[in-house]
């Protein structure tokens, strides 16, 4: 019998949503970086979340707030602004299904 692994001591969310790169890349081709991705951001559109069991951010896992914001991706998946934000200061794609959301 395989011993009992517990799944939060295998997957930490704020460490696969850091790299190594980002915490010792502080140059301005860097900034410039980040100044696409929020540019990127500000134009993926807001949709204000209904009351019908839409489920949840897939980044932070956490449930949507009936008539609350949140940023409708291409694929049409939806994210918390701050989370779509943060994902793609390190990814060009979608979480949930990797489509290419900003161009490199």
């Amino acid at each position: 019998m395989s011993p009992h692994i517990d799944m939060d001591e295998l997957f930490d969310l704020d460490l696969a949503l850091t790299t190594a790169e980002e915490e010792n890349d502080e140059t301005n081709d860097h900034q410039s970086d980040d100044s696409t991705q929020a540019t990127a951001v500000d134009e993926i559109p807001t949709v204000i979340m209904g009351g019908g069991g839409g489920g949840g951010c897939i980044v932070c896992m956490e449930e949507f707030e009936v008539g609350g914001a949140a940023k409708q991706v291409p694929c049409d998946h939806v994210f918390h602004e701050n989370c779509i934000s943060k994902w793609l200061s390190i990814h060009n794609s979608c979480p949930l299904c990797r489509r290419i959301i900003i161009s490199t």
